[in-house]
């Protein structure tokens, strides 16, 4: 509970005025993938969606394997959770806004821009360092220095020689397409101010390794991450988004007041 939601309630006695709990969580609305080739998501309800004829991994990896070179290329999927949305269908939970399976992004589909980045030239953060960097710093410059790399240009290639680094800046590229659109091909993660976050969240693998935790990229160690590396190139997170609602009543909506002071 973070908050108060007023209502008005009338009867034949007049009107009073009633109030519920205003609450704040998170749901695990999308599953989203980063691996090497198309065909090989490491979920297979998605792979059939991946078989686009003629594309290619980038050219930088081979029948799944990962490549040693600084520079990788991933391809990502950012799939609905049939889980967020069962979820939300609980009394004290919010509507989670994703549609179950629904496929809200594929860079097979959006092969052209997923490969050059053109529809991110015009953004400040493909050409400024350390803007929108996945890091755990919050300083302008230790976040450069500290950064997994750049959520801009938001392509499947990246200079970065950790497997696991690369992975996850690939898949929060992938999320960052469906929250901010721009000339993509993608469907829109269903979100506004007003109801839930539209930052990147926290992320809780379920590939190759699953875990029973979640946190925000950027914070891991790199002995940390040595546990994560998958032989074939395959990864899978959950992931996670904050909402804030009213728990609802009968009656009409007033509003409500929200304070940190509350918790």
């Amino acid at each position: 509970m973070d908050g108060v939601c007023f209502w008005l309630v009338c009867g034949f006695f007049g009107c009073k005025i009633k109030t519920t709990p205003h609450i704040n969580h998170n749901l695990p609305d999308f599953v989203v993938s980063s691996y090497n080739e198309p065909g090989y998501n490491p979920f297979s309800e998605v792979q059939s969606l991946d078989l686009m004829p003629g594309i290619q991994g980038g050219n930088l990896s081979t029948k799944g394997k990962r490549s040693n070179s600084a520079i990788k290329f991933k391809e990502a999927s950012v799939i609905g959770n049939p889980v967020a949305y069962a979820m939300g269908r609980a009394r004290y939970f919010c509507n989670s806004k994703v549609k179950p399976y629904m496929p809200y992004y594929l860079s097979t589909l959006d092969e052209k821009m997923w490969r050059s980045g053109l529809s991110d030239m015009f953004y400040p953060s493909t050409w400024a360092p350390g803007m929108n960097e996945v890091s755990s710093s919050k300083g302008q410059t230790d976040k450069f220095l500290k950064s997994w790399g750049s959520l801009y240009p938001r392509i499947g290639f990246l200079n970065q020689t950790n497997e696991v680094k690369a992975a996850s800046v690939i898949a929060s590229r992938g999320l960052e397409v469906i929250t901010e659109g721009g000339l993509r091909i993608h469907q829109s993660a269903g979100c506004t101010n007003s109801d839930c976050m539209k930052e990147n969240g926290k992320w809780q693998m379920v590939s190759p390794i699953e875990e029973n935790s979640c946190r925000a990229f950027g914070v891991e160690s790199v002995e940390t991450l040595k546990d994560k590396v998958d032989e074939d190139g395959q990864y899978g997170w959950t992931a996670w988004r904050n909402y804030g609602c009213c728990i609802p009543r009968s009656g009409a909506f007033i509003g409500s007041s929200i304070s940190g002071c509350l918790n």
